[in-house]
């Protein structure tokens, strides 16, 4: 084969692995756009058909006990779409730094707030939820509401993945550099490929979607990077499939 072959070759070659990759790209967009694309339509859906569904209810003549209950399940309806406009847009938003406010930080504060919100849904599964007196933390240097959005996103998901009547723990730690919280649930676990992929944008498991069906795969995701441009880290550990799962969150201390 003469230089002149060899280069047509290598080039032909070259082309070849250009449009492969190009078809992959191509293809692997295609995939995220329609997995975008129906998780929205999914977690849109719901709270929509709950409206209008409540909507149809207020026209009704209702005591006004009812009605206020219905009203408040409206405001809660609306609460939760604009949460999901919150994370569509942090998508976006959540890496630029001039978006983060630092300041000094309760983390007791934000955990006590936190299990406030979702107190319902500790109630109606009946789980046991304790969480220790955090004695001699001190104050952290964080951005309020971002971090606030971590705790949530860890509290809930502990919430939701864990069976009636399970329990679920809380503490923190803490050292001259350093403290660390973990909330540990006696709920469905995580099996290896679930611990790789979890803080993966847009991802679920197959057994959290059953679970759980009007989830995102976007909390973890953007915990995660919140986390990060705190110069701190979150991770998982379980056991395995239907032993529990223990979430960890680290947070230098820093001026």
């Amino acid at each position: 084969m003469s230089n002149v072959d060899q280069i047509v070759v290598l080039l032909s070659l070259v082309v070849v692995f250009f449009i492969y990759k190009y078809i992959r790209l191509h293809f692997k967009t295609k995939k995220i756009e329609y997995e975008f694309t129906s998780i929205v339509n999914h977690a849109f859906r719901t709270p929509l058909t709950r409206i209008m569904w409540i909507s149809k209810e207020l026209e009704k003549d209702l005591p006004t006990n009812e009605r206020l209950l219905q009203l408040q399940n409206l405001n809660n309806a609306n609460m939760k779409l604009l949460e999901i406009v919150d994370l569509i847009v942090g998508i976006k938003d959540i890496k630029n730094t001039t978006g983060y406010f630092f300041e000094a930080t309760s983390l007791r504060d934000i955990v006590e707030k936190s299990i406030t919100k979702y107190r319902e849904e500790i109630n109606k599964k009946n789980i046991t939820f304790q969480v220790s007196a955090f004695k001699d933390i001190p104050l952290l240097t964080a951005d309020l509401k971002k971090i606030t959005f971590v705790i949530d996103t860890m509290i809930e998901n502990a919430i939701i993945y864990t069976p009636q009547d399970g329990k679920v723990l809380m503490d923190c730690i803490a050292n001259s550099q350093k403290l660390t919280l973990f909330i540990s649930d006696t709920g469905m676990g995580l099996s290896m490929g679930e611990k790789m992929r979890i803080f993966s944008r847009f991802y679920r498991s197959k057994r959290a979607i059953l679970a759980y069906p009007d989830g995102m795969g976007l909390r973890l995701y953007l915990s995660k990077q919140i986390v990060a441009r705190h110069g701190g880290s979150i991770y998982a550990k379980s056991k395995g499939i239907n032993k529990g799962t223990t979430f960890f969150l680290s947070l230098p201390f820093k001026k």
